[in-house]
């Protein structure tokens, strides 16, 4: 029958059934649902935090136009033997450094020493090249701003469709309990035809079959409402609960809207045009890799030593006291301004300016792509809303002929007209009926759904559960 389309593995049904059932005390709208999704799925919070990282990277790199200024103190003790000769240092300054004249021969005379300074290293210009990572950094953070809207987007078209299940299988329980009524009231009336010998007694082993089947299918409509109850609360980010809904979506059936038409604005193509944006500009800064940078700086240095000036003369010119040592005796200054070119970034920004614009290509190719598909998906949700309409117009003149023939059956019956089966068979008519009636209303607010998806906006649809709640 038509709610097993809704069922699923009784093994995750069990995993329900386990967990404890919190009723709401009221509706549970589908505007509070997606607004309480929106504010508690982990997907969307992890895309907020990343749009906030964006743009606290954006400031940072902003901050690369602000001087260098370091401060610097040290004190030390030890020895200033010094000898003639070259030096270098694999990767980089790490031996001891000593200002004294060459001795004639090792000693351990130590003292100590002390040097403090201000060293202020700016920038002035990188010829655009700074200006370029500013921009990436910018075009980055409108990229995750417009992968949270996507996210958002998307997770509203996932928590809409999760709604609209739960509601058809609410309803799809509902008819099943009534079913199990209805064959209760036949059974009654088989068993009391029976006993006064109206009809035989196998009428009422039938109708106690067809009872029994209508409670396991009861159970099975039960089960299908647990699974969409679990998978809304997952989407929602609370605990599962059996919720109860609006009734709008199987008291009424949404008004045809005009074409769904995709825009640029669509949050799928904005995303791809996000990629497409950064990766151009990815590649500018790849171009810009080779300009010099044109730099000042300035140095103020002061220096005390415990090895007075004519040390290399006599050895006993030191002092190993701390005082003497640590303070000021000299001072220097250096400002002035350089140029700076790394000439291998300049050979290796080709190649790299040249990756990044095929990247980018790829990434426009795929943005094409996309809209291609946005567009058959609407002209695709068009024609199924169409379509859905036309079924709930028949499943309407379905369930009113059913129910009549229900109603014909069991005087039939009544009457000793008729038998037990086609009674039964009424009864099966006429569930079957109410069952495709609620289908075809979910199809045709599942299909007004996927035209506001193609369009990239829910307003239409939203506004349509708004109008059907408010006639």
């Amino acid at each position: 029958m038509g709610f097993a389309l809704l069922s699923r593995s009784a093994g995750a049904a069990l995993v329900i059934l386990l967990q404890p059932a919190v009723a709401w005390s009221q509706s549970l709208t589908l505007r509070e649902a997606l607004d309480t999704a929106l504010r508690n799925h982990g997907a969307i919070r992890a895309k907020e935090s990343r749009h906030d990282a964006a743009r606290y990277d954006l400031s940072h790199t902003k901050q690369a136009y602000l001087p260098e200024v370091v401060l610097s103190a040290q004190q030390a003790y030890g020895t200033v033997n010094a000898m003639h000769g070259p030096l270098y240092s694999p990767g980089g300054p790490s031996n001891a450094s000593t200002s004294a004249p060459p001795l004639p021969e090792q000693n351990w005379n130590a003292s100590f020493g002390a040097l403090y300074s201000v060293l202020v290293h700016w920038n002035v210009s990188t010829l655009g090249r700074l200006d370029r990572q500013i921009e990436l950094s910018s075009r980055t953070e409108d990229l995750r701003r417009r992968e949270l809207e996507l996210e958002r987007f998307r997770h509203g078209v996932r928590v809409s469709h999760a709604y609209l299940n739960l509601s058809t299988a609410q309803r799809l329980h509902h008819i099943q309990k009534e079913n199990v009524s209805r064959l209760q009231v036949v059974l009654e009336t088989v068993e009391s035809h029976a006993g006064s010998g109206l009809s035989p007694g196998v009428d009422a082993s039938f109708a106690r079959a067809e009872l029994a089947n209508a409670r396991s299918s009861r159970l099975k409509a039960h089960d299908a409402e647990l699974l969409a109850s679990k998978e809304l609360a997952v989407l929602m980010g609370v605990p599962f609960r059996e919720f109860q809904l609006e009734p709008t979506f199987h008291q009424s059936t949404p008004e045809a809207t005009g074409p769904a038409a995709v825009t640029p604005s669509h949050p799928v193509l904005a995303m791809h045009e996000g990629q497409v944006l950064q990766g151009s500009q990815e590649a500018q800064v790849a171009s810009a890799e080779g300009r010099p940078t044109l730099f000042a700086f300035g140095l103020l240095q002061g220096r005390g030593s415990g090895f007075r000036n004519d040390y290399g003369q006599d050895p006993t010119a030191f002092s190993r006291s701390y005082t003497d040592g640590v303070g000021i005796d000299r001072g220097n200054y250096v400002a002035g301004l350089g140029l700076s070119w790394n000439l291998s970034a300049l050979v290796r920004g080709f190649t790299r300016e040249a990756a990044r614009e095929g990247r980018t290509r790829a990434l426009h190719h795929e943005q094409e792509l996309a809209a291609q598909e946005l567009a058959a998906q609407a002209r695709f949700a068009e024609h199924k809303f169409h379509l859905a309409t036309e079924v709930s117009h028949e499943s309407r003149v379905q369930q009113s002929a059913a129910a009549e023939g229900f109603q014909q059956s069991r005087a039939r019956y009544d009457s000793g007209l008729g038998t037990i089966v086609e009674l039964t068979q009424a009864t099966f008519a006429v569930t079957r009926a109410e069952v495709d009636l609620e289908l075809a209303r979910n199809g045709v607010w599942q299909a007004l759904l996927l035209k506001s998806a193609a369009a990239g906006d829910l307003n239409p649809f939203l506004q349509q559960v708004r109008g059907a709640r408010n006639p």
